[in-house]
């Protein structure tokens, strides 16, 4: 992933009025299967490339089951590409706007965090004081 992006706050702010009514499903839908933790493991586990469905079983530590379950619902939503060869079954990012979203969700979740912190510490030292 080499690719830089660079967003604008006004060209996001000018996309969100002109989003059609549509495209609210369609985006939701995708947070939805983003908001499965087991699915964030193994989109952090494809981010270092190409997996048979063994090594991302091995590296997240779930059933095959399980695995093959989530991986198979994110190749139908198009996150996921996977090819075959021989008995194995590889899977990588076929989105990767999926993984910009997840580091600019995770670096707010981050930021929020922080500020609460700081929050929780200043209240401390005026009751303390």
């Amino acid at each position: 992933m080499g690719k830089k992006i660079t967003i604008e706050e006004e060209e996001v702010k000018k996309w969100n009025l002109r989003m059609p009514e549509e495209m609210l499903a369609a985006v939701s839908n995708r947070f939805k299967l983003l908001s499965e933790p087991m699915r964030l493991k193994i989109l952090r586990a494809l981010c270092e490339g190409e997996r048979t469905v063994q090594e991302i079983v091995n590296e997240v530590s779930a059933s095959q089951a399980n695995i093959s379950k989530h991986l198979a619902l994110m190749h139908d939503n198009g996150v996921v590409n996977r090819r075959k060869e021989g008995l194995k079954c590889y899977y990588r990012i076929a989105d990767d706007s999926i993984i910009f979203a997840c580091y600019l969700i995770s670096k707010s979740v981050v930021e929020n965090l922080q500020d609460r912190l700081s929050w929780l510490q200043k209240v401390d030292s005026d009751l303390s004081s």
